[in-house]
């Protein structure tokens, strides 16, 4: 009964009330007479009886139904009044939301555009300071290219004075040994001149290119004949390099830096006698160029800080403590690795690895 829908209920309510009525007020009428005209008139009473109670009854029925249906409505329109609300406040505190992400957004695209600018300005210090540590350097080693460049020249000038003299006497056919041997010295001291000149432009050239080719080797032997004036008698020279050529993409004045900083380095670790043995190997995935000194090598305390920026156990003027910071952001630029093996006493070994 209670799934039943409304009018279906009402229709069974009105057979159900109607024939208990008819039934019942039928018996009720026979048994009490059986007079025509008193049940004429009975029947006609009982017709609006009927009509009247089923109408109460109706009523009623409908009432209850429609105050049903109208709380329902009333409830719906309430909850719709209230959903209203909430749709409101929350479109409220979404716009709210949406303004403060917004605003929240432009501070951090002011804050990116800050950090991009300042970025380009530390990539610009940078290149100013890797730029300056090279002039620094070369400042210090122009005293000893100047010395250096002398000796070439004195072979060139020697050889000069000798082979004027033959030509002023034309004697050349006289000593053919002696100026053989003249023009030998020429060519030495020529090709002595090209090499210091060479190195020196390699060491100074300013791309900004990584993509360059890199011949390491070339590039060692670059490095000390930059470094040849302060290479005394005491200092040995040994080259363990491999077989053939080693060649990385990269920056070839930077590497040139890395190396003179380096060696320099290895140099000046050496007081009396001692050897610099540079080997160079290839690995798998690796070129690797280990460089060792029989120096006075570096204190524990101080063998994590070497490459720290103006970290420096030099006397004041001897060193501007950027040398090995510039060496290893070169090195870290070239996807390379930079490691410092020492012991004080007795000397230092540094390894530098590229990716082939």
């Amino acid at each position: 009964m209670k799934n039943l829908k409304f009018e279906y209920k009402l229709s069974l309510l009105y057979l159900l009330i109607g024939g208990i009525w008819i039934i019942f007020s039928d018996k009720m009428l026979s048994s009490m007479s059986n007079d025509i005209d008193f049940l004429t008139k009975t029947q006609m009473y009982k017709g609006w009886f009927y009509v009247v109670v089923t109408t109460i009854l109706f009523f009623l029925f409908v009432r209850n139904h429609l105050t049903k249906l109208r709380d329902t409505e009333l409830e719906l329109e309430h909850h719709k009044n209230h959903l209203e609300q909430m749709i409101h406040e929350k479109t409220i505190d979404l716009a709210s939301k949406n303004e403060e992400l917004f605003r929240k957004n432009e501070i951090i695209n002011q804050k990116n555009s800050e950090l991009q600018n300042t970025l380009i300005q530390l990539q610009d210090t940078q290149s100013h300071l890797f730029q300056s540590e090279k002039m620094a350097s070369l400042g210090v080693l122009t005293a000893g290219v100047a010395h250096e460049l002398n000796n070439p020249l004195n072979y060139i000038m020697g050889a000069y004075i000798g082979l004027y003299r033959h030509y002023e006497d034309k004697t050349f056919s006289e000593y053919d040994e002696e100026v053989g041997i003249l023009i030998d010295a020429l060519k030495v001291g020529v090709e002595r001149s090209v090499s210091i000149v060479d190195g020196l432009n390699q060491f100074t050239r300013n791309s900004q290119s990584y993509n360059e080719e890199c011949n390491l080797h070339e590039i060692l032997n670059n490095s000390l004949n930059i470094l040849q004036h302060q290479l005394s008698s005491n200092v040995v020279i040994n080259k363990q390099y491999f077989d053939s050529k080693l060649i990385i993409k990269g920056n070839v004045g930077n590497l040139h830096q890395v190396f003179v900083n380096i060696l320099n380095n290895s140099i000046q670790a050496i007081s009396n006698h001692g050897t610099i043995t540079i080997k160079t190997s290839l690995d798998y995935t690796d070129v690797c160029i280990e460089i060792t000194d029989t120096g006075e090598g570096i204190k524990a305390e101080n063998l994590e800080k070497v490459a720290d920026p103006f970290f420096t156990t030099k006397e004041p003027g001897k060193g501007t403590g950027l040398g090995l910071a510039i060496t290893y952001n070169i090195i870290k630029k070239h996807n390379g690795i930079l490691e410092f093996q020492s012991e004080y006493g007795k000397g230092t070994i540094v390894r530098i690895k590229f990716p082939i």
